[in-house]
Parts: C-alpha cells; structure tokens; sequence
C-alpha cells in the first residue's frame, strides 16, 4: 500500500514543465482534471513535479489491476486521504458494503471525509486506465460530482476514462490535457538532453522532437544513445517496450552496459510489480541481487527507486515490456516456475494475497487453492470480500474438489454474502468430495469442515443438523478457529429443536471460545438474545444485544446475512426500553442487510426475519412484518423442515390476521428495491441502472415506482431525501437534488 499512496518524489534530472504546471495552476481551477495520452509522454512526472510546488495539500493513488474491486478501491482512496487527514475510523465497514450499496454506504462517507478537510486540496489518482470495474467508475463518479469547493480530483490515464466527464465538462468544472499538450517542444527536448547528460543545439532538439512527435520516452532513450544518429519517427498509439522497434532499441542500448547477470536478473524479475531486495534474490536465484539493483537504479537505466520506508524498485513500464519478451526468448517457459518462487517467498513472508496473486499467475491451481483455503477466513473477517470473490472465482470444479475444504470455505462466504447458487454449488461439490489430507484452513478434518457446513445450511432437517454440528464441536477443541461457530451451530440446532435451555448453555461456550476484543461471537451474543427474549428475561438479553451489537461495529464488514439478527434483537431491546427512534434506526439496519439471507442459510435467515417481524408488531407496522413474514415463508419453501422455527413462524402469520392492514411503507421494500435505490442518488439513467443491475429498463422502472410508492414521493430527488431521512442513503454533503435529471 506504501508505494501505491506515497507521493512520487521528483528526480533531480526532471525537466519542470512551466507551460503544463502552469495550465495546472490557473484561475479558477475545475473541480476535475484529466490528463490522457500514450505511456511514455511523462504524465507521472508532470504530475510529481507539479504537486512537489503545490501549496495545497495532495494525496495521491497509484491504481493497478487489482484495484478492480469495489471494496479495494475505496479503502485505497481512504487510505490516501487519511495520509493527509486522518479519516473517521468507522468508514472502514461502509468500505465493505456488498453490491450497490457501497454506493450508498462508502462514497458518501469519503465524500464527507473531503468536506471536512475545510481546506482547498487535490486528490491525484494516476493509471485511471486500469480501473474497469463499472461500480469503481460509478463511485468516482459519484464522487467527482460531490467535491467541496476548492477541490480537484486529477486523473491521468492512458485512454478516456470510461466516467461521465461531459457533465463536468458542460459545467466548465474540467480540464483536459491530451497527448498533443504533453509532447515535448524543442526547448523542453533540449532540457530533458542536458539534464542527462548530452548537450544538442536548438535545432537538433527542434529535428529530435519532431522526429519523436515529442514522445518523452523515445526523446529519453534517444539521448541514452547519446551519439546513435538518424532516429526514425515512431508512432504514438499504445506503444509497449514489446514493440518491435522499442524492444530493438532497448536491446541494444542495454546490452552494451550489462553483463549477463543483469540481464537474468532483471528478466527474472520483470514479473514483480515491485522488486523487494530480498525477493529479487529468491525470484532470480542471484545472491548478489540487492548489489546489482543498487547500481542498476544508479545507472539511470529506466529502474528507479520506489518511495517508502524500505527499499524497493521499479522498472519503467517500457523497459518492464521488454523484458518480459526478453525473458522468454531467453528461458521459454520460464515464468510459471519464477512466479511460483515469488508465491514461497511472499507466503514465508507473512503476505499471504501478494502470494496468491503470484500463485494464480504461476497456472498452479492446486497451491494457490491452498493459499486462498489458508486465508480465507481471515480476508472475509477483515472485510476483502471482493477480494476473495476474485480468488474463488479462478478455480474451475475440479480444483475445489480436489480441495473441498476450500469449498466448504467458499459455500459459507456466498452463504454470507448473498450469493445463493454458488453457495448450494459448492455445498453440492462437498457433498460428492473426499479428503484424507490436513485442511489448510485450520479446521481439524474435512470430516469437521463438512459437518459444519451441513448443520449451517439445514438440508436435510433439525436432527441432521444436530448430529453434524454436535460431531464439529468436538472434533474443534480449544485453540481451533473454528469452535466458536461450531458451538454456534450446535446452539442453533438446538433452538431448531426447541430446546432453549441447551442453546443457552451452548452459546456461552461459544462466546467464551472466541477471542477476546475481537468481532467472533457476535451471532453467538445475538442469538443468546433473541433466546434470552423467548424467556422474558430482558435484562440478559439487553446485555448480550449490546455485546453483540459492539463487536459486530468491530468487524471489518458492512453487512452479512447474519449481521440481521445483530440488529433486529437491537431493535426489540429498544423497543421494550421505550426508545423508539433507536429501534427505527436499527429496523433500517436490519433491512439493508435482509437482501442478504436466503434458504442457504435458512435457520440463520428464518430466525432472524421472525425477530425483525415481532420488532414491527411491537411498533405497530403490520405492513413491515408482514413483508419479513413473507421473506421468511420464502425461505421456509425451500427448507420446510426447520423444527420450531417454522411453527413460530406460522404463529406469527396468525397474530396478523388480527392486525389492521396498512398502506405499504419504507419498511416492505423488497430486497431488489433495495439494490436500485442507492443507485438514484447517482447520475445514473434508468437504462444505465438496468445494465449494472441485468435487468431491463422497464424491471428498473416498475421497482423505482413502487419505491416512490412506499415512500410516498413522487419524484427520484424526493426519494432520496426521503431515504436519507430514514436511514437508507447515507447523505452526500451539500446535496442538491433540484438538479437531478428526472425520468417518468
């Protein structure tokens, strides 16, 4: 994260741009810069120079393609603002929310994060071109249209970015600088000439940059060839050091300089993004590594030093280009073994996601299934969600059934995530699998592992789920991460069962199996509520909702289908102590995460919907428990057999036979509604909207309708109001709806 957020420090041979910092410096300055042209045409180094004057405050990210995953993204860019002003500490669950609601939950946060700055400042994020993910780019874009006044956001790329820059661009709020702007001049080129070393006249600058068409890159490595004469014009599309000409030139400026030990090192080791000393010397097999990068780096031979406490290099993409083709012409087939030394030697290193990146690129399937099996229940706790989503989806079938732990690992997180058919995918991939082998993901068997999943997902009925979960308990002693769910599972079970008194017992266990200080065992406190309520015993269950309601804020995560429960015995504990207004907030907590339970997890799910439908009886919205009725009786369709919980179920449905009907409110609305409302606070169209979400315009506009109708608005803007008055939408600072472009 260091280097990706660390301001560039300008080289001493920098040639400083007056005439692009200057356009950069103008009065008034737009809210949104965009800096676009080929690699190669100096856009870092502009912007480096330009910040290293700026008086403003600057934060800077550097995005690659592993920023393409929403909850990523944000946390980077929270990250490089907190460098320049410490941010609230509670945004880190908003930068978790799943799907659209990130929208909803984390733009606005960072948004106000800007605003509280009360100072003029500049966001720089470079290689915007990496950046593909549609709900990163309408993040940007949500953001680009809320900055405070004073604030630019510059973004340099090597093509348009795909944002809707024609609205900043009608309001005069952008400005744009092109490849023909960044092209060197012939005073620029004689400059950059001197500064490294080689003096030309005017008019060798002047013939040199028209030859070049002001490339910066192919101007640099004609002045490394110093006296090479005749330089032929190159074209200025996307140019790579795999070009034929720049790999041409590039060999034979390079060879002449480096002794084969260079060359296997630097070959070696083009398949790192950032070359640590040490891994350098495991990737290359060269003991001498860390010498040779040192005077590599001194030899203004396109590797440069990376800002940060410890050091490290880069090589320039060009270069980095060139000898990745260097590499296989030189050791075909080379690139799965080194990036499997990259993969041992980031894992032995404590870093486990550098590893399995590296793990992935190698074609092993096998070791990085063991990798991610190994980490993913500390990434799912630490909110990278998106994260393990990527990794999970690399693996085809049969890696997961050649490791079915990592399924099991896999079916809970969908589970918990919303994401029913790859939950029951690999819920069925574990059913057919065997395993004889130590898990990697610190359960005591397979056999463990298995049994757990199977008294979570209820398939086969209330006794099976005992059984299971009763074998997990003991096979998951003292010590092993995973005791505290099982001893959540055997207490569910036991409630299925209708047998409180264990359930009770149980989850004391459970809370006390679990790490003190930490976000376990907060399901584990809130079922001991709901089950503490059954027995009127509000005093205990107030003191386990708030235990449970104060770990679940510790944890890394925006919502999971088991955070419903967390709040809804919130919400009835409020309601018993007369706060209403609290409860009311915790309902809306509630309902953000109810898009999220299914019948994968159905006595989690039933459960907690029952208690979400008894806190609306008690305030009197029979509309709202009717609707979490209707969910739970959903679910119940699919998993008919869940013991206790399905009568209670069916006496809930009776005790609202004798409540009055009520017009449909904010409390029915539907999960689907629920992933199209953040998006009306965006500038997003109806047909854009349908595109994100799959649907057609016409689904879009139908569930938009019918928010406005439970709402009781009857325009996009009201509804967003409406939303934040009730907790839905987080607000942007200084909104202004009036502008919103409507649609029918």
């Amino acid at each position: 994260m260091e280097a990706k957020i660390h301001l560039p420090v300008p080289h001493p041979s920098t040639v400083s741009r007056a005439r692009l910092t200057g356009l950069l410096r103008a009065e008034p300055r737009p809210s949104a810069v965009s800096i676009v042209a080929p690699p190669g045409y100096g856009k870092t180094v502009l912007l480096a120079d330009w910040a290293a004057q700026e008086t403003r405050d600057v934060a800077w990210l550097t995005l690659d393609e592993f920023d393409n995953e929403p909850s990523v993204f944000l946390t980077y860019l929270a990250a490089a603002i907190d460098r320049v002003e410490p941010i609230d500490l509670t945004i880190g669950a908003a930068l978790t929310a799943s799907g659209t609601r990130i929208l909803a939950a984390a733009v606005p946060r960072l948004a106000s994060e800007l605003h509280r700055w009360h100072r003029p400042g500049v966001l720089i994020l470079d290689d915007v071109h990496r950046l593909e993910d549609r709900t990163c780019l309408d993040a940007l874009a949500a953001l680009l249209e809320h900055l405070p006044p004073g604030f630019q956001v510059v973004m340099a790329s090597r093509t348009n970015p795909d944002l809707p820059l024609g609205r900043l661009r009608a309001r005069r709020s952008l400005l744009e600088i092109g490849q023909q702007d960044l092209a060197f001049d012939a005073e620029e080129t004689e400059s950059l000439a001197e500064r490294s070393g080689l003096r030309l006249s005017r008019d060798q600058a002047r013939v040199l940059a028209e030859r070049t068409e002001g490339w910066a890159a192919a101007i640099y490595l004609a002045v490394l060839a110093q006296e090479r004469q005749g330089y032929r014009a190159v074209g200025t599309g996307e140019v790579s050091g795999r070009d034929g000409y720049i790999a041409e030139y590039l060999r034979s400026e390079l060879e002449p300089v480096l002794d084969d030990g260079d060359v296997t090192l630097l070959t070696r080791t083009s398949i790192l993004d950032v070359v640590e000393p040490k891994l350098a010397e495991a990737v290359s097999g060269l003991a001498d590594a860390t010498e040779r990068l040192r005077k590599l780096a001194g030899a203004n031979l396109l590797v440069g030093k990376t800002a940060g406490a410890e050091t490290s290099y880069h090589y320039h993409h060009l270069l980095r280009d060139h000898l990745e083709v260097e590499l296989e012409r030189r050791e075909p087939g080379a690139g799965p073994e080194l990036h499997r030394r990259a993969a041992a030697w980031y894992s032995n290193a404590g870093r486990p996601e550098l590893a399995i990146e590296h793990a992935l690129a190698s074609g092993d399937a096998d070791a990085a299934a063991f990798l991610v099996e190994a980490a993913t229940l500390r990434t799912f706790l630490l909110g990278r969600g998106d994260l393990l989503s990527r990794w999970l989806g690399a693996f085809d079938d049969a890696a997961f059934e050649r490791r079915p732990s990592l399924a099991v690992g896999a079916a809970l997180v969908h589970a918990l995530s919303g994401r029913r058919e790859e939950a029951d995918r690999m819920a069925d991939i574990v059913e057919r699998s065997t395993f004889s082998g130590v898990p990697a993901n610190g359960s005591a068997s397979f056999e463990s592992a298995r049994a757990m999943l199977r008294a979570f997902m209820v398939r086969r009925g209330p006794d099976d789920a005992l059984a299971n979960a009763t074998l997990a308990a003991a096979a998951e002693g003292p010590g092993s991460p995973w005791r505290t769910l099982a001893l959540e599972l055997l207490a569910s079970a036991h409630v299925m069962r209708g047998d409180a008194t264990a359930a009770d017992t149980v989850l004391a266990n459970a809370v006390e199996a679990a790490p003190a200080g930490g976000s376990y065992a907060f399901y584990a406190l809130a079922l001991r509520a709901s089950v503490a309520m059954a027995r009127r015993d509000w005093d205990a269950a107030a003191g386990y909702a708030r235990e449970s309601h104060d770990r679940f804020e510790r944890m890394h995560v925006d919502a999971v289908a088991s955070a419903v429960l967390v709040h809804a015995v919130a919400a009835r504990v409020a309601i018993h102590r007369g706060d209403l207004a609290r409860a009311r907030e915790e309902l809306v907590d509630a309902q953000l995460a109810r898009p999220l339970v299914s019948h994968v997890l159905p006595a989690t799910a039933v459960g907690a919907l029952s208690e979400v439908a008894r806190a609306y009886l008690a305030i009197a919205d029979p509309a709202g428990a009717r609707n979490a009725i209707a969910e739970a009786e959903r679910i119940v369709h699919h998993r008919p057999d869940l013991g206790v919980l399905t009568e209670q179920l069916a006496e809930l449905r009776e005790q609202l036979r004798g409540s009055a009907q009520a017009l449909a409110g904010p409390s029915t609305l539907t999960p689907a509604e629920l992933r199209v409302l953040p998006m009306l606070s965006t500038h997003l169209m109806f047909e854009e909207i349908a595109g994100r979400l799959h649907v057609s315009r016409h689904t879009v506009k139908a569930q938009v309708v019918s928010i406005y109708g439970k709402l009781g608005v009857s325009s996009r803007g009201e509804a967003v109001d409406r939303a934040i008055e009730i907790g839905l939408l987080e607000p942007f600072p200084g909104l202004r709806l009036t502008g919103r472009q409507s649609e029918p």
